[in-house]
């Protein structure tokens, strides 16, 4: 999996589906959320906090069958 990342000028495609490497927001250290053209969220989020949380973040690649 590549890692880009969140302070880098590279963003995910709005929408598109991602995971994120946060540590210090979650146990798992990781949350599947989207880029909203402005900052990471993700619908069950419990305030508007998260995006700050966010240290680098990587998109799924889908397998082919």
């Amino acid at each position: 999996m590549a890692w880009v990342k969140s302070e880098s000028n590279i963003k995910p495609d709005v929408g598109r589906v991602i995971l994120a490497d946060c540590p210090e927001w979650s146990g798992m250290e990781y949350q599947v959320c989207m880029w909203n053209g402005r900052t990471f969220t993700y619908e069950e989020q419990p305030n508007e906090d998260f995006h700050e949380y966010v240290d680098s973040w990587s998109i799924f690649l889908e397998a082919d069958y």
